[in-house]
C-alpha cells in the first residue's frame, strides 16, 4: 500500500462519512471498512469521562449476540484491558496473550466464542469521550496492511465515527453537559488548584461571598454535592 493510496481512501472514506444520516448508516460503514481491512468483526465502544465510578457507555457491534450479551452480563467493560486506562497511552493495542494477562477468565471466554486475533486502537472526541474501536477475526492470518497503517486507518475510522454521531446529536454522545461562565471558569480553576474561597476571592479581586455564590450555584446547576465534585468533572471533560 503506498502512501498515495492511502489519501485516496482517506479521502473516500471522508466524503463516505459526511453522508451517513443516522447511527445506522455509521455502524453499516464500519463494517463495510473493516471487512474491507479483512476483519470478520469491528466493535465501537464510547466511553464517557464521567460519573468516575459509573461512566456511561455505548456499544456498536458486528459480534455475534451471544459474545455481545455475555459480554454485558458480566460487566467485562470494567476488565476489558483494551479499555484500561494505563493502555491509552499505547493507542493501537494488538491483542496478545501478554495483554491479557491480568483478566484471563474473560481472554479464555473471548476465545470461547472464536474471537482469537484482533486489535483496538483509541481516539478522542470533544468533552474526552474515549472511542475504542476494536477489529476482530474468527483465526489468525496474515495482515495486508503494516501495523502503522492499520493504526491510522482504524483511529481514522474511530474518529470518523464519533464527529458524524456527535452531529447527528446521537444519545451515544451526548454526555454531562456543563456550561460555565466566564467568572465561574476563574474560580473553578482556582477550585482545582486547591485554593479555598478566601484565597480565590483575594486573587479575583472579589468578596469571599461572591465566591460561595458562584460555586454553590455551579452544584446546584449539576446536581453535585460539593465543589471539588464540580471541579473534578470539568478537568475530566477538559473543560478547564
Amino acid at each position: 500500500m503506498t502512501e498515495s493510496d492511502f489519501f485516496k481512501w482517506r479521502k473516500k472514506v471522508f466524503n463516505r462519512f459526511q453522508e451517513t444520516r443516522d447511527s445506522a448508516d455509521v455502524e453499516q460503514l464500519l463494517a463495510s471498512e473493516t471487512q474491507a481491512m479483512a476483519f470478520d468483526y469491528y466493535s465501537l465502544c464510547i466511553r464517557h469521562p464521567v460519573p468516575f465510578t459509573r461512566p456511561k457507555l455505548t456499544l456498536f457491534t458486528t459480534y455475534r449476540d451471544e459474545w455481545a450479551q455475555h459480554y454485558c452480563a458480566e460487566n467485562y467493560f470494567a476488565i476489558d484491558p483494551v479499555l484500561n486506562p494505563n493502555n491509552l497511552h499505547r493507542g493501537y493495542l494488538p491483542w496478545t496473550d501478554e495483554l491479557f494477562s491480568g483478566a484471563p477468565d474473560f481472554w479464555d471466554a473471548a476465545r470461547d466464542f472464536g474471537l482469537r486475533n484482533g486489535v483496538t486502537q483509541t481516539a478522542m472526541a470533544p468533552g474526552r469521550a474515549l472511542g475504542f474501536l476494536s477489529a476482530s477475526n474468527l483465526r489468525v492470518q496474515d495482515a495486508w496492511l503494516s501495523e502503522d497503517e492499520l493504526a491510522l486507518r482504524l483511529h481514522y475510522l474511530a474518529d470518523l465515527s464519533m464527529m458524524a454521531l456527535l452531529r447527528m446529536n446521537a444519545p451515544a454522545m451526548s454526555g454531562l453537559e456543563m456550561k460555565f461562565s466566564k467568572r465561574e471558569r476563574e474560580i473553578l480553576q482556582w477550585t482545582a488548584e486547591g485554593k479555598t474561597s478566601a484565597e480565590i476571592a483575594m486573587i479575583l479581586s472579589i468578596s469571599e461571598n461572591t465566591v460561595n455564590f458562584h460555586q454553590k450555584n455551579m452544584q446546584k446547576k449539576f446536581n453535585a454535592p460539593n465543589k471539588t465534585q464540580v471541579a473534578c468533572y470539568a478537568v475530566a471533560m477538559g473543560l478547564i
